[in-house]
C-alpha cells in the first residue's frame, strides 16, 4: 500500500542494540524507556487532519519494534514502505541521534521520496538540519496540520510544485540551494489539532501493524493515554526549550494558544471509550483562564466514564480549583512540578514564586478535596543549585510525608536530574552565564556526539558554576538513595521496591565508576570500546529505575478491563 506520508518515529540511539551505552536516570520519570519510545501526540493530530482531508497516513514507530522485538529487521522493514514523503519527528533533542541516523537509512532505500523533519528542535536547529544529505526539508512551528496538508497536496500532484506556497517550510531544490519561509502559520486556536484515538486504532487494523502505532513499551499493560490542552506556554522555566521566551523568539507564538474546552471534554470522554487507563492532561488547564476551566469541567461532568484524569499544574491552584473539580470527576489525580524544595532557586529558575507553606496547603486541599494522589516533582542540576541544595531534597520529602495529614501512598515524590541537557532556545541555553552555566555542546553534531557517549555523564551538554560534573552525577545518585530509605519508612513504597531500587543505585555507581575509570585511561580508543563493551549488559540493565522504581509514576488501572472492545469496534467500524 502506498501512503501520502508515513510518520517515522526513531529510537534516541539508532543502535542501541549494539552500543554500550549507560543512559542513566534520564526517563525514570517518564512513562517511555530510555530509547524514548513515545512518539509525540503531533503524529496523532497531523495524521488525523491529513486523514480527514483525504490523504492517507501511516505512524511507523521503530523504536518500539526494536525494543520488543529484538530480531526485528529495520533495514528490510524501511525497504518495504513506500510514500510520497517520509516524516521524521526531532521534537525534543533526545531523538537527535536516531532520527538523523535512521533518515539516513530511509534515503538509501528511498533516495527518490523527501524526508521531511518536523517538532521544536528540527525548528531550532533548521539550518544545520537542512544540509544533512538526507534532510529534505524541516517544516518548523509547534502547529503544522495545515502547512503539510499544502505540502502533500503539491507532493500529490506532482511536477514539482512551488513549495514557496508552504508556509513554514525550509527545503533543498534540486540544485542543493536551500530555501526558509518564514513561520507564519501560528493559530492562535487549536480547531485543528485534534487526538483522535479512533483513527488511531482503525488506521492500527487498516495497516495491520498495531504494534508500531503502539506510543510506549508498557502501554498493552499499562494503557495511558495524553492529551494537549494548549500550545505555546505562559512560563519562562529557564531551563525548558518550551518555555515563552522560546516559542516567542524562535516559534513566533507570543501567547498561548488553548483547545477548545469543550473538544477537550469530549476528547477525554472518547479516549475513555477505548481505554481504560489514566488521561494525563498536559498542560494547566489554568493558563486558559476562569471562564475557560469552567466551560470545561462543566462539559466534563455531563461525560460518564470512571478513568482517573490527572492534571498538570504549572502553578498552584486555588482552593476553588479543586472543589470544582470534585464535582465534575469522582476519578482525579494531579501533578506539581515545583523544581526545588528551596524558594528562592525556584524563583529564580522562572517557573512559580510560592513558598513551600504554600506548596503544602496546595497538596493537602487537592487531596482532602478528593484527589487520589500528588505527584511531586523535583529536579537535580537546575540553575543555582548546590550539592547541598541537592542533598536537601530527601529532608523536604521528609517534611512533606510528615506534615499532611493523608496516607503516605497518596503522595508520590519523584526527584531526577537534569539530563542530558538544558534544552537549546531556553534562557539559560541562550543566556548561560546568567544562570551559573557553560554550554559545552551547542550545534546539532555536538548534541548528537553527546548520545554516543559510554554514559549520561559524558553526553551532558551543560557545566554549572555551582556543582562540577562528577560531584552532580555523585550527588544525583546520593540523594535518590536517601529519597528511597525515606519513602520506604514513610511507607509510600513497598520494601521489596525500595530494596531493588537501591541496589540499582549501588550497582549503577559501581559501573559508572567502571566507565570512569576506562574513560579517564590512557588506553587507545579502540581499546576502550572493548573495555566498555565487557560492560554492555550491565549498562543497559542499570539505565532503567534507577532513582526510583518505574511504576511508582503508574496511577490504578482495572486490571480486567484495560481495553474496552464496544469502544475498539466503534473505532474499526468508523467511516
Amino acid at each position: 500500500m502506498k501512503y501520502d506520508i508515513i510518520f517515522i518515529h526513531a529510537p534516541s540511539i539508532f543502535d542501541f542494540r549494539e552500543k554500550p551505552i549507560l543512559s542513566g536516570p534520564i526517563s525514570d520519570v517518564v512513562p517511555s524507556t530510555t530509547m524514548f519510545e513515545m512518539y509525540p501526540v503531533g503524529f496523532v493530530t497531523l495524521s488525523d487532519y491529513l486523514e480527514k482531508k483525504g490523504f492517507r497516513t501511516r505512524i511507523a514507530n521503530i523504536a518500539i519494534r526494536m525494543l520488543t522485538q529484538p530480531k526485528f529487521n529495520v533495514e528490510r522493514f524501511i525497504q518495504s514502505l513506500d510514500a510520497n514523503i517520509f516524516g521524521f519527528d526531532l521534537h525534543w533533542l533526545m531523538h537527535a541521534q536516531g532520527s538523523v541516523e535512521l533518515a539516513k537509512l530511509v534515503k538509501k532505500h528511498h533516495p527518490n521520496t523527501p524526508i521531511i523533519f518536523g517538532g521544536l528542535s528540527s525548528t531550532y536547529f533548521h539550518e544545520e538540519l537542512i544540509r544533512y544529505p538526507q534532510v529534505d526539508m524541516v517544516m518548523k512551528g509547534d502547529s503544522t496540520e495545515e502547512p503539510m496538508r499544502i505540502l502533500l497536496d503539491i507532493l500529490k500532484k506532482g511536477g514539482g510544485g512551488d513549495l514557496s506556497q508552504v508556509p513554514n517550510l525550509t527545503w533543498k531544490d534540486r540544485a542543493g540551494v536551500i530555501h526558509s519561509q518564514p513561520i507564519t502559520y501560528v493559530p492562535e486556536r487549536l480547531t485543528d489539532s485534534h487526538i483522535n484515538y479512533a483513527r488511531v486504532i482503525k488506521s492500527a487494523i487498516r495497516n495491520r501493524d498495531i504494534r508500531s502505532y503502539l506510543p510506549f513499551k508498557d502501554f498493552l499493560r499499562y494503557p495511558i493515554v495524553a492529551l494537549l490542552t494548549c500550545r505555546g506556554c505562559s512560563n519562562n522555566c529557564s531551563i525548558c526549550g518550551g518555555s515563552r521566551f522560546a516559542y516567542t523568539k524562535f516559534y513566533n507564538r507570543p501567547n498561548i494558544a488553548m483547545m477548545d474546552p469543550e473538544r477537550l471534554a469530549f476528547d477525554i470522554a472518547d479516549a475513555a471509550s477505548y481505554f481504560a487507563g489514566p488521561v494525563v492532561l498536559v498542560g494547566d488547564l489554568q493558563a486558559g483562564g476562569l471562564e475557560y476551566v469552567d466551560r470545561f469541567l462543566d462539559t466534563l461532568s455531563r461525560y460518564k466514564f470512571k478513568n482517573m484524569v490527572v492534571f498538570e499544574f504549572w502553578d498552584l491552584p486555588p482552593k476553588e480549583f479543586y472543589e470544582k473539580v470534585s464535582k465534575s470527576l469522582s476519578n482525579w489525580s494531579f501533578e506539581i512540578s515545583c523544581e526545588s524544595q528551596d524558594p528562592i532557586i525556584r524563583r529564580k529558575f522562572g517557573k512559580a514564586n510560592y513558598t513551600n507553606e504554600e506548596l503544602k496547603q496546595a497538596i493537602n486541599d487537592g487531596l482532602n478535596a478528593g484527589a487520589k494522589r500528588a505527584d511531586v516533582y523535583l529536579f537535580m542540576g537546575i540553575p543555582f543549585q548546590t550539592r547541598e541544595s541537592i542533598l536537601e531534597i530527601p529532608e523536604f520529602a521528609e517534611y512533606l510525608y510528615d506534615s499532611l495529614d493523608v496516607e503516605a501512598n497518596r503522595l508520590v515524590f519523584l526527584a531526577a536530574p537534569l539530563a542530558p541537557y538544558v534544552d537549546p532556545g531556553s534562557l539559560a541555553f541562550e543566556r548561560p552565564s546568567h544562570y551559573g552555566y557553560r554550554i559545552v555542546r551547542r550545534t546539532l553534531a555536538e548534541h548528537i556526539e553527546g548520545m554516543v557517549a559510554p554514559s549520561w555523564k559524558y553526553g551532558l551538554n551543560y557545566e554549572s558554576d555551582y556543582i562540577d560534573r562528577d560531584s552532580f552525577v555523585k550527588a544525583t545518585y546520593e540523594c535518590a538513595l536517601r529519597l528511597n530509605e525515606i519513602k520506604r519508612a514513610k511507607g509510600a513504597i513497598s520494601k521489596s521496591n525500595a530494596e531493588h531500587v537501591e541496589r540499582n543505585i549501588i550497582e549503577a555507581v559501581y559501573i559508572m565508576d567502571k566507565i570512569d575509570e576506562i574513560y579517564n585511561s590512557r588506553l587507545s580508543p579502540q581499546e576502550k570500546e572493548v573495555k566498555y563493551f565487557e560492560l554492555k549488559n550491565e549498562m543497559a540493565s542499570h539505565s532503567m529505575s534507577t532513582v526510583c522504581e518505574k511504576r511508582e509514576l503508574e496511577w490504578s488501572v482495572p486490571a480486567l478491563r484495560k481495553f474496552k472492545i464496544r469502544g475498539l469496534i466503534k473505532a474499526m467500524l468508523l467511516k
